[in-house]
């Protein structure tokens, strides 16, 4: 049977994510949420250190000598949510937007401020950031590593949704245009234009027919894939589409880099025309959007000691997530955070209230306890 400290803990984590929830934090909206954490901030840790810019917070508990300093991020920002999307507890979950992605998150960090933990193996150095969810380009950890603003860290943890269980790295993600160019004709007369979307056929065949490739990084398996996710035209109903634009994503394994993931997407798609189905020249390549896949830090002396501890599941990262800026930075960084992945940015997203404390366990016992499993290095690796 729990104590009466987990019991307090359960409900305290419970109702931290319904009160996060209930603030909307859609990306470029974050300012009502940052403003509400920087008052709990000053209610609960009035000897908490609070840096702010913008909507970004860095909060720095009070420090320990010689202990090494993990940097937890979580990002403020939600997608738009559903119609009628509820906010409430029940059932034993939270349930509103952000629940899982990643408002439980930033209750794990309140409450580590609220409960309070000792620090006695490890220092946190909170960071809650906007735009996560927005454009890659805007994210509000790049001015934070770009200006070297944060403080030197040993190891980072991002929370995103993981169920508890260490994810590594992540993959890289590029977008690719390809345009494919025909020639417009009344769509009553066909035959006087060439319809730019059957010259694309090549293309969406060839990729159809692609399979997730297994890519082994040490003890880990990432999967490569390319996909087009977008199809469009801009011509009116009664004309021969004249060109055809489509998006195609590649996913790649950490230790490539960019360049050669750009290289092989362009392999892939010019080895779809090779046919000579297309004329020459009818089909541009540009790369749209670019980002390095993030390397696996599940080895950290530091993180190693912790996760056979606690008996902690270790796999690869699919998806993108900002551990690839922190690893591209210098900093050793792996997520782990609350929540199904597969409840973000669901209609009735939500989190179990009992894995929201257990996974909470696992990250107090990070920094709480008699000692040091590890000395602390040299607080922080390059951010430049």
């Amino acid at each position: 049977m729990a104590d009466s400290r987990d019991s307090l803990a359960r409900d305290a984590l419970a109702h931290l994510t319904l009160a996060l929830v209930e603030i909307p934090s859609v990306t470029g909206d974050e300012g009502p949420l940052c403003d509400w954490i920087e008052a709990f901030v000053g209610r609960v840790s009035a000897q908490a250190t609070v840096c702010r810019h913008g909507n970004v917070l860095i909060v720095e508990p009070p420090a320990r000598a010689a202990r090494p300093v993990v940097g937890l991020f979580g990002h403020l920002d939600t997608v738009p949510p559903a119609d009628d999307q509820p906010a409430a507890i029940a059932g034993g979950k939270v349930f509103g937007r952000g629940a899982a992605d990643m408002k439980a998150g930033l209750a794990w960090m309140l409450h580590l401020l609220e409960a309070p933990v000792t620090f006695d193996k490890a220092r946190p150095v909170l960071v809650f950031y906007d735009r996560e969810e927005g454009p890659m380009e805007e994210n509000g950890l790049i001015p934070l590593l770009q200006e070297k603003l944060l403080p030197p860290l040993d190891l980072a943890l991002v929370l995103e949704p993981t169920d508890n269980r260490i994810e590594a790295g992540c993959s890289g993600s590029i977008h690719v245009r390809v345009t494919i160019v025909g020639e417009a004709a009344h769509s009553a007369r066909p035959w006087l234009g060439s319809n730019a979307v059957y010259r694309a056929l090549p293309l969406l065949e060839r990729l159809g027919g692609m399979v997730r490739q297994p890519v082994q990084v040490g003890e880990l398996t990432y999967h490569e894939v390319m996909s087009v996710t977008q199809l469009a035209t801009s011509n009116a109903r009664n004309v021969i589409p004249p060109k055809v634009e489509a998006n195609v994503n590649y996913r790649f394994a950490p230790g490539k880099r960019i360049e050669e993931a750009c290289a092989e997407v362009a392999r892939v798609i010019e080895s779809a025309f090779d046919g000579g189905r297309v004329p020459a020249g009818s089909v541009r390549i540009e790369v749209v959007d670019r980002a390095p896949a993030g390397e696996d830090a599940s080895g950290h002396p530091f993180l190693a000691a912790w996760r056979r501890a606690r008996g902690l599941v270790v796999s690869a990262k699919q998806g993108w997530t900002d551990v690839a800026r922190l690893t591209g930075a210098g900093i050793p960084a792996v997520n782990f955070g609350p929540g199904d992945p597969r409840e973000a940015h669901q209609a009735h997203e939500s989190v179990s209230i009992d894995r929201l404390e257990q996974g909470y366990r696992h990250l107090a016992a990070l920094f709480e306890g008699p000692g040091s499993d590890v000395e602390a290095g040299g607080h922080g690796g390059p951010q430049g």
